[in-house]
């Protein structure tokens, strides 16, 4: 029986695998080290592409504030208030915040101007801010003295300012002074007012002056103009 002979495969060669193909990535933008895109320069607007209506209303979304914008209005030279707010609307949207913040424009409550905003809508007056001044000495002048007045409004804290006499009421002694001191009145004034008043003769001089600064206050000064007592009648501005 002739010899079979059994036919093997010949061994396969793999061919080595074509080499894939890499894609250079697409550059990134610069980031700081807070996330933000490279922050651009004053008075650039980002996200030119974003129309205004979109921006507008990012920033009604957002935590910024009418005062931000009036702020961002002055920092970057904006034309109006509504371009302000359409400013910090796209760089929410384009998360380029940088720059807003290097303005001193941040999402917090507790910006400078926001608190001078909050004490300028509050009941606290210039008085008041001038008490605080001279209460506190680690404040410098009399508007970082309205900013810390207009912190505790946001903080929630005023009971710090009760502390030196720095309260809403307009009957403050520090309010009553400063009643008088506009009100034109002079020392001749006082010195009548501490005659003519029996509950008045045993006062003191400032005593007087705040009860003076008081009737001021509550627009009732004809009692003393009914003991001859008028204001600025030492400049001779009356007859």
């Amino acid at each position: 029986m002739p010899k079979v002979t059994r036919n093997t495969p010949a061994a396969v060669t793999q061919q080595p695998a074509a080499p894939k193909k890499t894609i250079p990535a697409k550059p990134q933008p610069a980031t700081s080290s807070s996330g933000w895109v490279k922050p651009a320069t004053a008075g650039q607007v980002g996200g030119a592409s974003v129309d205004s209506k979109t921006a507008r209303t990012a920033f009604w979304h957002s935590p910024y504030t009418n005062a931000d914008a009036k702020t961002a209005q002055k920092a970057f030279g904006l034309k109006n208030l509504d371009a302000a707010k359409e400013f910090i609307g796209r760089a929410v949207i384009t998360r380029n915040e940088g720059p807003l913040q290097q303005q001193g424009i941040s999402r917090a409550r507790y910006d400078n101007h926001d608190c001078t905003v909050a004490f300028q809508r509050s009941p606290y007056s210039d008085a008041d801010a001038k008490q605080a001044l001279k209460k506190m000495p680690f404040l410098k002048n009399l508007a970082e003295a309205k900013e810390y007045i207009g912190l505790k409004i946001v903080n929630h804290t005023e009971e710090i300012l009760g502390e030196v006499g720095v309260t809403r009421s307009k009957f403050d002694s520090h309010d009553m002074m400063a009643a008088f001191k506009r009100s034109g009145y002079s020392a001749s004034d006082v010195d009548q007012a501490k005659k003519k008043f029996d509950f008045l003769k045993g006062a003191s001089t400032q005593e007087v002056k705040e009860y003076m600064g008081l009737k001021v206050l509550n627009d009732y000064t004809s009692m003393m103009t009914e003991k001859g007592i008028t204001a600025a009648r030492d400049r001779h501005e009356l007859p």
